[in-house]
């Protein structure tokens, strides 16, 4: 299986440029349809939960994973299952253009190709929106839209070049209703997910797909985070998800191409759907408030955390 080594590349500018795959992967557009076995991935947000969790699937199936982040020593930490390892590990912020450019380069050029990029990269910041200054505003806009933004355009090239590739978004359900105390955050999310339906719309006949999957609150160090703030119930409302099950989406939006992938597919829906009546959905909100207000309780006494901050 593509990916297996008995040592991890170092975390560098530059990666271990391993021998060469196999020939390209792919189906009827992107790679809809086709094996992950040999595909190049580039995975960013790498050393957070739901990026490892999508390293894991990726390398699962085959795939020659290239772990990016900014998180030197979290990169180190990242295990892909006996026997695997990545096949370069780059260090990466995605708010940074010649960065962007520097590790597409490096992977090409290693590698050959890029067949998939899963653009995972992104941060919370609750609060009320007053409270937040500028400065964490624009690092909160450029870590998850602007990044998302620089990646597809580092990658778009050489995709296209080859008549193949797939771009996966990791958005969230936050981008879909109203976020209160995460209103900047619900912004960046809605946004990633119009830019990503709509570079769909433009790359079309490419070769190229682009997806976008939207979850649920998914039980990572960055939930932790807003667990500590009372406000933040909302991400509360349901259950946590496993990273897993985002790691699964995102394999499924790589090999089925679809534009949108919905976790869980249900509750998405009704989100989907209770979207088209802000009105309903607004009334809904104190209510949803309560409800993630009680689970929040439980899983603090759940873990010991004492009681939230105001």
């Amino acid at each position: 299986m593509a990916g297996r080594s008995a040592a991890s590349p170092a975390v560098t500018g530059g990666a271990v440029a391993p021998a060469a795959g196999p020939a390209p992967v792919g189906g009827r557009d992107g790679l809809a349809g086709g094996a992950l076995d040999g595909a190049v991935a580039v995975v960013t947000g790498a050393a957070g939960g739901i990026g490892r969790a999508v390293a894991r699937r990726l390398a699962a199936e085959g795939a020659r994973v290239v772990l990016t982040g900014r998180n030197e020593d979290g990169l180190r930490e990242v295990d892909l299952g006996p026997g695997l390892a990545p096949a370069a590990v780059h260090l990466l912020d995605v708010r940074d253009e010649a960065a962007w450019d520097r590790v597409v380069a490096a992977v090409l050029a290693e590698l050959g190709r890029i067949d998939v990029l899963v653009s995972n990269a992104g941060i919370v910041d609750p609060g009320a929106h007053e409270s937040l200054s500028p400065g964490r505003l624009r690092t909160l806009v450029d870590t998850n839209l602007v990044g998302a933004m620089l990646g597809a355009r580092a990658v778009l090239p050489a995709m296209k070049a080859r008549g193949r590739g797939a771009i996966v978004q990791v958005g969230s359900l936050g981008g879909l209703v109203p976020m209160p105390f995460e209103a900047s955050y619900a912004a960046t999310k809605a946004a990633v997910r119009q830019f990503a339906l709509s570079l769909r719309a433009e790359v079309a006949g490419s070769g190229v797909t682009v997806s976008v999957v939207t979850p649920d609150s998914v039980d990572t160090p960055q939930l932790a985070q807003e667990l500590e703030l009372d406000e933040a119930s909302l991400s509360f409302a349901n259950p946590p998800l496993p990273p897993e099950a985002v790691a699964r989406a995102v394999v499924k939006a790589i090999r089925g191409g679809a534009p949108e992938i919905l976790v869980p597919a249900a509750g998405g829906l009704g989100a989907r759907m209770a979207a088209a009546f802000p009105r309903l959905l607004l009334w809904l909100l104190p209510w949803l408030r309560r409800s993630g207000a009680r689970r929040m309780k439980r899983m603090r006494a759940g873990s010991g955390r004492p009681a939230g901050r105001p």
